[in-house]
């Protein structure tokens, strides 16, 4: 009888559809990550800490949420440019600044080119896996990322997006989970207003206010969130909250605080911070879209396991864990979804 009941609830669990649950991966966040946090070297001396770092959290992130497909999404060349025509401070500090700290590399050049060097790397092991890859000249990840995200929750598909950027909590809907890999956190409808103190539909509303260190883009001087969910409380649950809100109980109490009147004074900046990181309002033209579409067409490439072994070997890497080819097993039912 155990046995009949096994086989009616096989025939009753339809097989998943390849949309059914979307992974979608920020690259240049993961890679980075891992790229200034692992020291590791191979047999020759060489860092691959980045290369090493971004294959294990993929087989992490794919074995743990069991998704129908997986797409990495890459930052392409002049991405940022479009947002730097708008405030030309957006993410200045990322061409001066270290990303490892610990002394291997003698200087900023020295250190992008091995960053590069190990982000095409990368990219070749991906193309033996079943995974999509995502990228366009002058457009940055997040914009991808957030069409695809909103793409497959307004058809109904669950999307789980893995960034440690905070800018990815704005889309979180019914469909949309953000697993934060830093926290080792999933945020969703459930938990996320614990973390933001806002509904996300107004996160970005709190971010245009407060800024973005990370994105080099400054906020309100001497303004907080505590006093944000205490002047303005709706912002916490109110769908239909918006930035003219804010200005406006600024004019009403003017003269009570003096942050109402910073706010006042510097408002074309909330609004441009607000543009700027807006993941709703999509900045893809029409040719970039019809870009992405085709590419979510393309076949899902093959599960390649000799060919990937083959690159660990002439890397000179002892394996990205003590089971290499179990590890990659993990792929093999993303080649069986139809």
């Amino acid at each position: 009888m155990a046995y009949e009941n096994i086989l009616n609830n096989l025939k009753q669990t339809p097989p998943r559809a390849l949309n059914d649950h979307i992974l979608i991966i920020d690259g240049m966040n993961t890679l980075i990550r891992s790229f200034s946090l692992l020291k590791a070297m191979n047999p020759s001396g060489a860092h691959v800490g980045g290369l090493v770092g971004f294959l294990r959290s993929l087989g992490f992130v794919t074995r743990t949420f069991d998704p129908t497909r997986v797409i990495v999404v890459w930052d392409g060349k002049g991405g940022s440019g479009n947002r730097q025509n708008i405030d030309p401070n957006y993410k200045a500090q990322r061409a001066t600044s270290r990303i490892t700290h610990w002394g291997l590399y003698d200087s900023k050049e020295e250190e992008m080119e091995a960053l590069i060097g190990q982000l095409f790397r990368v990219q070749d092991y991906l193309d033996c896996l079943p995974v999509q890859q995502i990228v366009m000249e002058k457009l940055e990840a997040d914009d991808i990322m957030a069409y695809l995200a909103k793409r497959a929750s307004s058809a109904g598909k669950k999307v789980t997006i893995v960034s440690s950027d905070k800018d990815f909590l704005q889309l979180i809907d019914q469909n949309v989970e953000i697993y934060a890999p830093v926290k080792k956190q999933t945020f969703t409808l459930d938990n996320v207003i614990e973390e933001i103190g806002v509904i996300p539909q107004n996160y970005n509303i709190v971010k245009a206010l407060l800024g973005d260190n990370s994105d080099n883009l400054a906020g309100i001087k001497g303004l907080g969130i505590k006093t944000i969910l205490s002047e303005w409380k709706s912002i916490t649950h109110d769908p239909s909250f918006t930035l003219q809100d804010i200005y406006n109980l600024c004019e009403e109490k003017l003269g009570e605080k003096k942050v109402f009147a910073k706010i006042i004074h510097d408002f074309d900046k909330v609004e441009r911070n607000y543009k700027l990181m807006n993941l709703h309002e999509t900045v893809l033209d029409e040719s970039e879209i019809e870009f992405i579409e085709a590419s979510l067409k393309h076949p899902i490439p093959d599960l390649q396991t000799g060919a990937f072994l083959h690159m660990l070997d002439m890397d000179k890497i002892e394996g990205i864990t003590k089971n290499t080819e179990g590890w990659l097993e993990n792929f093999r039912g993303l080649t069986t979804v139809q």
